[in-house]
């Protein structure tokens, strides 16, 4: 048993246990019941602590995926080489990297246009951006799934 290995395996599991939770519990049940229970003018003010409060373990997911994902590639016998997508776990590869390229920009969205929009004054009232958070959440969430089945593909076979 490599220890390295198991270590890299667990941090990356653990990860995509942070972020995917994250965003999932967020999206489908944290925004839409602070939508029915906060009033409007105090809504982008949760919506904004809610965000920075779970900004680090974003952030903290990202570099560990980074980190691990990068050594558990090139340790795979599989591994060819940067830009080899010649065999189905190559292709497994590059089409779930193409997913995860996605989800960056759905989270750089949401934290550049969305979130920050909430702290100008008045912003907070505005339906408008609520849903447009709570779909780029559900949005996270979906695209989460479908890189956990490329995960589960590419191991298989």
């Amino acid at each position: 048993m490599d220890l390295l290995q198991v270590g890299a395996t667990w941090l990356h599991l653990l990860a995509t246990v942070a972020l995917l939770g994250y965003y999932a519990v967020f999206g489908l049940i944290v925004l839409p019941a602070v939508r029915k229970v906060v009033p409007a003018p105090e809504l982008g003010a949760a919506i904004v602590a809610i965000h920075r409060r779970s900004t680090a373990v974003v952030v903290a997911s990202l570099v560990v995926f980074l980190a691990t994902g990068v050594y558990l590639m090139v340790m795979n016998e599989r591994y060819e080489g940067v830009g080899n997508v010649g065999g189905s776990w190559a292709t497994l590869l590059l089409v779930k990297h193409g997913v995860i390229a996605v989800m960056v920009g759905i989270g750089v969205y949401i934290d550049a246009l969305v979130v920050r929009g909430f702290e100008l004054a008045g912003s907070a009232a505005h339906p408008s951006a609520v849903r447009r958070l709570a779909r780029a959440a559900v949005a996270m969430t979906a695209l989460g799934a479908v890189v956990l089945f490329l995960t589960a593909a590419a191991q298989g076979g």
